[in-house]
């Protein structure tokens, strides 16, 4: 296959972007679904790159001197990792009514080139273009403006241009395959650490793709949580293949260990004490980015696999809780509530299962951790328990159909576990690990069940049974089911079972800070004017201008 098809994923959502917006003048769904049909493009094309030869691919489109170069790469990394990000807008793009598709398509576009960016300059580049996109994209749906969420965003991205620096002037080059082993120090690594903190939302207190999903609506906030959560993880684990299967110090790999736990605990104590069934579900984001950071960071085989077959799920999750409509108790909502809480037998039940046997088998100091995210994990069962009779926040209908798609694929996972593995994360995991490899010890019974060194979780002999047994009883008794457990009028729900009081700090620190500003006699730009002139044109005229740009910089 020739090197240029790597560009064909983009390509499509390119060309989806540009058509969507003429069609959209002709009627409403036009423009939605030339979109979506590039989307669903996109990932086709992805299938027909890499699955024909599975072996790494690359093509320089433009060298700039001293070692920087414009490179798209597609390996077992960049293949998972475009699949987490084009799969979840696929499903947006196709069944939520999307105020913006041609937004929406070029925001995927820049994405997917950040994941498949051969170097670090190219990254923060794309990554870049992807906020920028997506800061128009949530205006034109309407969403008021944050300052917390652009100045976090632009720390971000100076980190990581920061790191792309420092790496650039450390090794000579940016890739992440080139680079020597010596270039990645504790202080770059520290920048990338902390862009992928930020980016990912990895933090104890509300991250901000919780409180999107709670204040915004479904049609602002599910598009921009999925293409911003995979990068943070799709940095850590980019790190490891250049620092040869290890971090620079194992001190960051406990930290990060914490951390993960601490995100996971956290999230599990607001959940359980959100006040409606859709703060329920904000939290879900967060609890499954804390677990796959705890997996993530060990460090060995069997976590850095299970961290990636759990992103599968994490990265789905955005898709399904924006289509759920959580205004009243439905079948969806409890199988959406049962996922979320990591019930068998769905992917988030066996990829934690497999968690905490990686985090009991790495270390002693993993194994506390272990059972912290345990209780995390009970904490989440027992507030789904709760969130069944919580009231909600009035909500548009949802679509059934695209919450069937992601729940079932969430559902047929689990049980699939072990062929997930097999198939997408230990040939990512074994991809970075240098010259460890990939042991075949640390995971046995591929593809029909998962086996580690501390137990298994029997996929299809058991995981199956299970899905077979709880789809007979949702079709067969959901009127009786969902009618039982639907709250009387007015009702509120139990008391939750511990009131995290510390949970509002951050937001109020974000408040004050927002509400700051720069006295009349102070003020020499006027930096509401420029933002009101660069965001109340057409969006078009950007693009322009950037492709303009890099023309220009190219020749």
């Amino acid at each position: 296959m020739p090197a240029q098809a790597l560009l064909l994923p983009i390509g499509c959502l390119a060309a989806g972007a540009l058509l969507a917006g003429p069609f959209g003048r002709l009627s409403e769904g036009a423009g939605r679904t030339v979109a979506a049909v590039a989307a669903w493009a996109a990932v086709v094309a992805m299938l027909a790159v890499w699955l024909p030869q599975r072996s790494p691919l690359e093509q320089t489109f433009a060298e700039l001197g001293a070692g920087i170069r414009l490179a798209v790469r597609v390996d077992a990394v960049s293949f998972a990792f475009g699949l987490y990000v084009t799969v979840p807008a696929a499903l947006l793009l196709t069944f939520q009514r999307v105020r913006s598709p041609a937004l929406g398509a070029l925001a995927t576009a820049a994405a997917l080139l950040s994941v498949e960016a051969s170097g670090l300059i190219l990254a923060a580049l794309a990554w870049g273009v992807t906020l920028t996109i997506l800061r128009l994209y949530l205006q034109v749906a309407g969403a008021p403006a944050d300052t917390a969420a652009r100045v976090r965003n632009e720390a971000t991205w100076l980190c990581l241009a920061w790191a792309a620096t420092v790496l650039y002037a450390l090794a000579g080059t940016d890739q992440y395959v080139a680079a020597p082993v010596t270039a990645v120090t504790p202080p770059l690594f520290g920048l990338v650490m902390l862009a992928a903190i930020f980016a990912s939302g990895l933090v104890p207190w509300r991250p901000w793709h919780a409180a999107a999903l709670e204040r915004l609506e479904p049609e602002a906030a599910g598009l921009p949580v999925a293409l911003l959560f995979p990068f943070g993880f799709y940095l850590l684990v980019r790190l490891y293949q250049t620092g040869d299967g290890q971090y620079p110090s194992q001190w960051f790999n406990l930290g990060l260990a914490a951390l993960g736990t601490l995100t996971a605990l956290s999230a599990a104590l607001r959940a359980q004490a959100a006040a409606s069934r859709r703060g329920y579900f904000s939290e879900a984001v967060p609890l499954a980015g804390g677990f796959t950071l705890l997996a993530l960071a060990l460090g060995t085989p069997l976590g850095l696999a299970t961290a990636i077959a759990e992103m599968a799920g994490a990265a789905l999750l955005p898709a399904l809780l924006v289509l759920i409509p959580a205004e009243v108790i439905s079948g969806s909502a409890l199988l959406a509530l049962a996922i979320v809480a990591g019930l068998p037998p769905a992917l988030p039940f066996a990829s934690r299962l497999l968690t905490l046997q990686a985090a009991v088998q790495a270390n002693e100091a993993t194994a506390y951790l272990a059972l912290l995210a345990a209780l995390a994990w009970l904490l989440a069962i027992a507030g789904a328990a709760r969130a069944l009779r919580l009231g909600a926040k009035a909500r548009g209908p949802g679509s059934l159909t695209g919450v069937g798609m992601a729940a079932f694929a969430l559902l047929l996972a689990g049980p699939l576990v072990g062929a997930l593995q097999q198939g997408l994360a230990i040939p990512a995991a074994a991809s970075v690990l240098g010259d460890t490899g990939f042991p075949s010890s640390d995971l046995t019974g591929l593809p029909f069940a998962a086996a580690s060194a501390s137990g298994s979780w029997p996929g299809i002999a058991l995981g199956g049974i299970v899905l077979l047994v709880t789809l007979t009883i949702v079709l067969a008794g959901r009127r009786t089911i969902v009618a039982s457990l639907a709250a009387a009028p007015g009702e509120t729900g139990s008391a939750p079972f511990l009131r995290p009081a510390w949970q509002t700090l951050p937001g109020t620190v974000f408040a004050w800070v927002d509400s700051l500003a720069v006295p009349g006699e102070f003020q020499v730009t006027g930096w509401r004017r420029i933002d009101q002139a660069l965001t109340s044109g057409s969006v078009w005229l950007w693009v322009a201008v950037f492709l303009a740009l890099a023309l220009l910089l190219l020749r």
